[in-house]
């Protein structure tokens, strides 16, 4: 009885070995169904904005006064563009019995 056993046993090994090695491994490659591709977006260039150059504007202001009326003094504002942006000039002439005089100022930011 322990040599039948012994036999079945062994069958039972040599039947699973032969099982073993009757198996077939299909490995498939595919590609993937799905291909992404990384594209770079580009902006659209900056709109172009022009913009009028503002109109330049010159106001002149003239006054008498002092000793029977011997002094003038006359004061002139202009405002406009200048090369670094907007800017204004004032400019004051007075005159009077001992001379005249001219003062300007310019202020560009």
């Amino acid at each position: 009885m322990k040599l039948s056993v012994l036999t079945l046993a062994l069958a039972a090994t040599a039947f699973g070995s032969l099982a073993a090695s009757a198996q077939t491994t299909i490995i498939e490659e595919r590609r993937p169904g799905v291909v992404v591709e990384e594209r770079r977006v580009v902006a659209p260039p900056p709109a172009v904005v022009i913009e009028q150059a503002p109109v330049q504007s010159t106001v002149t202001t003239h006054e008498r006064g002092g000793f029977l009326g011997t002094e003038s003094r006359s004061t002139t504002t202009t405002t406009g563009t200048g090369p670094t942006g907007d800017c204004a000039t004032r400019t004051v002439h007075k005159e009077d019995l001992l001379g005249e005089k001219t003062v300007s100022r310019v202020d560009c930011p």
